[in-house]
């Protein structure tokens, strides 16, 4: 279900709405500044000063939520923080990641809203609070790597199209990961959630190994039973950054897994579960060389509301 703003305007016995935008694309800088501004209304719990379309989808941790529901009554007084945020003025779609509040607690957030002409279509919390079955790190020190902003060389750039094929293939890996790579990865390579790493740490997969060709080539993410609806609202082609939105199921039918080289390894997490994962994919060349987000449990095979 889309909210309207007749529906928002029920029980409010004077709904200022914001004065309406032209019709004019957003670019760029247009959706980037929107993406701030967001911030700053949800830490004032105030909605009524952005700029909405009618109608408006809105979910927060993959449920369909109103405008003025959940984070918009929860969030703390302090603005979130930014780590990273891209804009793709081809989808009109903006995400913002960084460090969100419930009242004075940190949380992981990502915010992806699609406003093509100024006005919010869409708008997509994804808050990683603490407590629930999943890594989590020091919200308050979450950084994403620099090299997310650096330009690739004229010989690493490839097509949106081709960059979506990576970043795809690098999710086919993961997915009932049985050591086949469908794609590439720099030697140098880290996966990151929550601000923990995956590659380079000392839980889960870096237990095991170290680097994600290895990891990957071990079968150390095979509790990720299926990797679905996947969606890639921005790209950039200067930066060889994809931005993946996906829902990972992990069934937990077992306790255990037995990697490539024949170890039988506890899983992590015995708690049956889906995870909404946010992810900054960076790809030189043909290779994956990064991937940072923030990743969310919810019940298993819960439906996603963006499914197209």
């Amino acid at each position: 279900m889309r909210t309207t703003l007749a529906l928002l305007a029920l029980g409010a016995t004077a709904l200022a709405l914001p004065a309406a935008a032209s019709a004019a694309p957003c670019d760029e800088a247009c959706l980037l500044k929107l993406a701030d501004q967001t911030m700053v209304a949800l830490a004032r719990q105030d909605w009524k000063s952005l700029p909405w379309a009618d109608p408006v989808g809105y979910s927060e941790n993959g449920v369909r939520l109103m405008i003025g529901d959940a984070g918009w009554g929860s969030a703390g007084a302090t603005v979130g923080k930014k780590a990273f945020a891209a804009a793709d003025a081809r989808t009109g779609n903006v995400v913002w990641i960084g460090t969100m509040y419930d009242h004075d607690a940190p949380a992981f957030g990502g915010v992806r809203i699609k406003a093509p002409e100024g006005k919010i279509q869409e708008i997509e919390l994804i808050v990683a609070r603490k407590g629930l079955p999943m890594l989590f790190g020091d919200p308050l020190a979450f950084t994403i790597d620099k090299s997310f902003a650096k330009p690739l060389a004229a010989a690493d750039k490839r097509s949106r199209e081709r960059l979506i094929d990576v970043a795809n293939a690098y999710l086919g890996t993961k997915q009932r990961n049985n050591g086949t790579l469908l794609t590439q990865f720099t030697p140098g390579c880290e996966f990151k959630e929550n601000g923990l790493s995956l590659t380079a740490g000392t839980t889960g997969p870096g237990a095991l190994a170290k680097g994600c060709e290895a990891q990957l080539q071990l079968g150390a993410y095979q509790p990720i039973d299926r990797i679905r609806d996947r969606r890639f609202p921005v790209v950039d082609e200067a930066t060889g950054l994809v931005v993946a939105i996906s829902l990972q199921d992990m069934p937990q039918r077992e306790a255990s897994f037995t990697t490539t080289d024949g170890r039988k390894v506890s899983t992590l997490d015995t708690t049956p579960m889906s995870q909404i994962h946010l992810e900054l994919i960076r790809v030189e060349g043909d290779k994956v060389a990064r991937s940072e987000g923030v990743t969310v449990a919810q019940p298993l095979n819960m439906p996603s509301p963006w499914k197209e």
